[in-house]
């Protein structure tokens, strides 16, 4: 290693300029592959309070055709029930309401402010891992008796009361009084699964929008598998109860279509209609092909860089093949001091790709539009949302390749010169 390190600092000192810009052309390769990768896995990256998206699902809609017509979207939660209640290997299962809606929040003496309101269960909060910093969840017996509770956001108990330790306090939700029973840490608004200012008791009854005789409404499901099961064990069981469905409503006239539910993080994320199957193929093959070019062309131009640099040592070249050293070993030496380059332009890609993502990524990438919510159009990303081990391996991953692809063939070049040749200096 000292002596990669004695190598690149000769190099830099006598090609300053072909050494920085093949660090620096590293470091935009990095900076690129990363951004792409790091917006793209937003919606599956495990973060509080979404640490179990590996193992969520979620069902969300249904489709209902008819002599007349057809119909798809929510379900009500009978259907909801029917279709997605005690399958095998579900550890809990949560119902909310479909669409979350702002609503008018007010405290005795202070202004009416708009929050973004999720309507949910007691299950909800063990499915999720919500940091309180004031009272609890909802427990069963809350949400059974449908009693006017809400939980709210640490920012909203601010905005309202001017601190957070409000558990307990009365607040009128559109002029209806509840009373909060806690406050949770904010969320970022990209985790939408779980993304709200004020949860209130879901009361499928009350708030349930009927449609097709019953069976569309405004639920949603949200599973937990169970360590080990794997998506298509749940999905096999959930598209044999719509195939039993599907002969109740055929003695009604009516038909159901199965859309492959229930759905994983990654694909509930996808822009797709609830009357037609995911596809979430298409925009992978799309990425990888991303990765590719982005990966193959500033290969080819370090490439370039490195046969300049090696070019100059020609005669060191054949002077080692000289004294016995191999073609293997002449290829290693070349990889192991380019990796030490492409390791520094690596590090230095990842944190201007962290700093750019973070901070300027909202003025590129339409969050809101790929996560289905307009509100949202302005967010970022947080670094805890970024920094995990997966992200660390992933760019170590691109280094690897990058030093593979830049400097594979001309060090393996460089390993095949003649010695006498190289000595001599006939060799170019």
């Amino acid at each position: 290693m000292n002596n990669y390190l004695k190598q690149i600092w000769y190099e830099l000192r006598h090609q300053p300029m072909v050494t920085i810009t093949s660090v620096m052309g590293t470091a935009f390769a990095i900076f690129l592959m990363m951004a792409v990768f790091m917006t793209s896995s937003l919606d599956t990256v495990p973060v509080a309070p979404e640490t179990n998206r590996p193992r969520l699902m979620f069902g969300q809609n249904i489709h209902i055709k008819y002599e007349k017509g057809e119909s798809s979207g929510g379900m009500s939660y009978n259907t909801a029930r029917r279709l997605y209640g005690n399958l095998d290997g579900i550890e809990k299962i949560s119902f909310a309401n479909s669409w979350a809606v702002n609503l008018d929040v007010s405290v005795k003496d202070g202004d009416c402010v708009s929050l973004f309101e999720k309507k949910v269960d007691d299950a909800f909060w063990e499915i999720f891992d919500f940091t309180f910093v004031s009272g609890k969840p909802f427990d069963k017996a809350s949400v059974d008796a449908r009693l006017k509770k809400a939980i709210i956001t640490e920012s909203a108990a601010v905005r309202m009361f001017g601190n957070a330790d409000v558990a307990g306090k009365e607040i009128k939700i559109n002029h209806v009084p509840h009373i909060v029973q806690g406050v949770v840490k904010d969320t970022s608004p990209l985790l939408v699964q779980s993304f709200a200012n004020i949860y209130t008791v879901y009361a499928p009854e009350e708030q349930d929008n009927l449609w097709i005789d019953g069976y569309g409404g405004d639920t949603q499901v949200i599973l937990l598998k169970a360590p080990g099961v794997s998506d298509e064990h749940i999905r096999n069981q959930v598209k044999s109860r719509y195939a039993t469905f599907a002969s109740v409503l055929k003695k009604e006239g009516k038909q159901v279509d199965y859309h492959q539910a229930p759905y994983t993080a990654k694909t509930v994320n996808l822009e797709f209609g609830s009357n037609t199957d995911p596809d979430p193929d298409t925009p992978r093959k799309l990425r990888y092909a991303v990765y590719l070019i982005l990966l193959i062309l500033p290969a080819i131009n370090l490439s370039s860089m490195t046969r300049s640099r090696l070019r100059r040592r020609v005669s060191e070249i054949g002077v080692r093949r000289a004294f016995g050293a191999t073609k293997a070993g002449i290829m290693s030496r070349f990889l192991g001091e380019n990796l030490i380059l492409t390791l520094a332009g690596g590090i230095i890609g990842l944190v201007l790709c962290l700093i750019f993502v973070v901070f300027f990524s909202n003025l590129f990438i339409s969050y809101g539009g790929k996560f289905g919510n307009n509100d949202i159009a302005a967010s970022t990303p947080t670094i805890n949302m970024l920094l995990n081990f997966k992200t660390f391996g992933i760019a170590l991953l691109f280094c690897l390749l990058l030093n593979v692809i830049s400097t594979g063939m001309p060090a393996w070049r460089a390993s095949k010169i003649n010695p006498a040749e190289a000595i001599s200096g006939k060799n170019d």
